[in-house]
This record gives C-alpha cells, structure tokens and sequence, in this order.
C-alpha cells in the first residue's frame, strides 16, 4: 500500500475517453459545478485493480458535459489510453467545506436509516441525481426503498454514528 491509499479520498469523477492525440482524457465529472474541477491540483486516478497513482493537473476545461485533462507528464496517446476507465477521486480535505443540512454523497453511503417511530428500514446503498431532488435508494433485506431527500423527509443526520432518522412518507414502503 503506497502513501496515498492510506487516506481518506473521495470519488469526483471517471475518465471514460482520450481526447486528441497529445495525451488529454475525458472526465465525467459527478459534481454540477463543473467549474469547481479548476481548483484541483493533484488528483488520484484508481485503476480496476485499486492501485492509487497521483496525477498533477497541467490544463483542465470544460467541453461539453465533460473535463478535459492534460496531467503533466502525459503527451500521447499512448500513454493515456491505459487510463481510461480509472475513478478519479481526491482527498477528502480538498473537498469544500458544506453549508449545514449539506452532506457528501460518500458520508451518506451504507448509513442506517430509521423511521421516526425507530423502526429500523436499512442502509442506504446508492443515491440517484435527478433533475430536481436527489433519491436515496434504500436496501432494507431483499428490497429497495426509494426516498427523495429532502427536509420533509430527512429529519436528522448523524455522521459520526452514521445514522439518518427519515419521516416515512405514505405510500413509500
């Protein structure tokens, strides 16, 4: 285990391309503002095998609904071809800081989630971007619960125990 897997990183993206031939990737970035992307310098590329590698941002734009990303050190396309497919992720201290009642997907991933009533409904395994309001997909045994998040519905977040209390709307179960 090299230096960089020993910190906490986040996901921001995945390089799903090249673009042209001097060595630029193509980046799906997972944030909306695709312009807090500029204030990366390094960043971690993970490949299928998990090996982290850093990686120093030369040029970065936005093109289309993607980042394009010259690394320093990369000039063909030889060499950023085998990069395609890799997590682009960064440590979590880069990340801004949240105004409160706002949550990185990552801290909220496989949190126990209860009814107001404290009854236990399940973890939450994956969040779904919508055009308006994000929905937890929550797995409670064999089933899937989808919740949208908002304050209606999320009554308290608690990271440190990682833990979410929820109003359960009618119709929900």
């Amino acid at each position: 285990m090299n230096s960089f897997e020993k910190k906490e990183h986040i996901s921001i993206g995945k390089i799903v391309n090249t673009h042209g031939i001097h060595g630029k990737l193509c980046v799906i970035y997972y944030n909306e503002d695709k312009t807090r992307f500029f204030s990366y310098k390094t960043i971690l590329l993970r490949d299928p095998l998990g090996h982290l590698e850093p990686f120093e941002v030369a040029e970065a734009k936005i093109h289309r609904k993607f980042i394009v990303v010259q690394f320093k050190g990369l000039d063909n396309l030889n060499q950023a071809e085998p990069l395609v497919g890799a997590s682009v992720l960064v440590e979590k201290s880069a990340l801004p800081e949240l105004e409160d009642g706002e949550y990185y997907w990552a801290d909220l991933i496989d949190m126990e989630v209860t009814t107001e009533e404290g009854d236990r409904l399940g973890r939450i395994s994956s969040i779904l971007p919508t055009r308006g309001i994000d929905v937890l997909v929550i797995k409670t045994g064999e089933k899937e619960v989808l919740v949208p998040a908002t304050e209606e519905v999320i009554k308290q977040v608690d990271t440190a125990s990682r833990r979410m209390v929820i109003h359960l709307l009618k119709g929900l179960t």
